[in-house]
């Protein structure tokens, strides 16, 4: 998340850990990890996959949580303690390449697990990323990349062309790129060309309906979805075909008070068609 202060980044993962957590643990329920003892999950972020991936594998299983930002780590051994899992896992202060790249014969990994890190804001090439990844893994070891699917989303039901000018907006502002080898849906070609048997695709539905008999919904969109979206309107909505009254609408649709304010229209709801990408070496 670019250019957050220490407290906006808790307060960032710490809300999209809630959101978040009831899917992340129906995918990772997915990869049959019983049995399996060496587990790593890369971009830990605030610990939801590390959490969901050690009670999953059991007491006998050990999971090393990697990412690039200590608070994000002492947020994710927190959560670790919280839910009692704490003998279980270890975290490390490291990019997940290095990680991978240092893994060979039985220090190798039975499953990984990647939430929302392979895409091009994080890593230069995701192709090769995935590819060395899946290099890290034992035999038969699985390999998981979970995603949001954040572009896919349905955040504004009844707005369509406001949204879709919202999310063209924010993916400029993001610098992500429009289609090509290093798109962040291609998710299965790069899990294909990585050689990994067994490609599976899932897609597991993060439902926000009602919006208020889900004490994560509100918070999720008001202090992660409406402050992006807002941004990349202000930064690049022109750019995305929107007009100086389009945006001023997106204002009053994502202002929390507002008479226009969406989440309060009769029938909100909200939908991530989250994706679950594994395949096997």
């Amino acid at each position: 998340m670019a250019n957050v202060d220490e407290a906006g980044l808790t307060t960032y993962l710490r809300t999209n850990r809630a959101f978040m957590a009831p899917v992340v643990e129906r995918a990772v329920g997915l990869l049959g990890l019983k049995g399996r003892h060496r587990i790593l999950d890369v971009g830990t972020g605030a610990g939801g996959g590390l959490v969901a991936l050690a009670r999953a594998a059991g007491e006998q299983a050990r999971v090393l949580g990697v990412d690039r930002n200590e608070s994000a780590l002492a947020l994710a051994l927190r959560h670790a303690q919280e839910e009692n899992v704490l003998g279980q896992v270890r975290t490390e202060t490291a990019d997940l390449l290095q990680v991978a790249a240092r893994a060979s014969g039985e220090d190798r990994f039975d499953a990984i697990w990647a939430s929302d890190v392979i895409w091009p804001g994080n890593v230069e090439d995701p192709a090769a990323a995935v590819a060395r990844l899946a290099g890290a893994l034992s035999p038969d070891g699985v390999l998981a990349l979970f995603t949001s699917n954040y572009y896919s989303s349905t955040f504004l039901p009844g707005h369509t062309r406001l949204e879709r000018q919202l999310l063209t907006a924010s993916e400029l502002d993001w610098g992500i790129p429009a289609d090509g080898p290093e798109h962040y849906a291609r998710h299965v070609h790069w899990m294909t060309a990585a050689g990994l048997h067994d490609v599976r695709l899932h897609v597991l539905p993060r439902v926000g309906f009602p919006a208020d008999a889900d004490p994560a919904v509100r918070p999720y969109l008001e202090k992660v979805v409406w402050p992006q979206l807002l941004a990349g309107a202000r930064a690049r909505g022109r750019d995305a075909g929107m007009t100086k009254e389009d945006i001023a609408r997106a204002e009053a649709l994502l202002t929390p008070g507002r008479p226009e304010y969406v989440v309060d229209e009769p029938g909100y709801y909200l939908i991530h068609p989250t994706l679950l990408v594994t395949g096997r070496r």
